[in-house]
């Protein structure tokens, strides 16, 4: 057993000038890939519906306290993710206005 690895991951060579390159690539290709696909997310009022939500699934918007410190520390968890795609989303071309318009949009719901 691999411990989950692919193939390809037990292969690579990170010494190898052409695999790194090609690794570098496929990356950058796939972010471009993820960034177009919350372009298009947040695009849509739908989408922006459907973020929001997740936002505030997250607890974005609330604070994590808790007196119990493993709840505390989910809630921060819920929290990070969140935070990692309102920054995904401020980082797109555009994107400040995306959220912006989501949060007027919700604001009116």
């Amino acid at each position: 057993m691999n411990g989950g690895k692919t193939d390809q991951m037990l292969d690579y060579d990170a010494g190898d000038f052409e695999q790194v390159k090609g690794r570098k690539e496929r990356q950058k290709t796939r972010d471009l890939q993820k960034r177009a696909a919350l372009r298009s997310l947040m695009s849509d009022s739908g989408g922006r519906m459907w973020v929001w939500d997740l936002l505030s699934l997250c607890g974005v918007y609330h604070a994590s306290f808790s007196s119990d410190a493993l709840v505390m520390a989910f809630n921060e968890g819920r929290r990070d993710i969140g935070n990692h795609l309102i920054a995904e989303i401020n980082r797109l071309d555009g994107g400040a206005e995306l959220y912006r318009q989501m949060a007027t949009e919700i604001a009116g719901r």
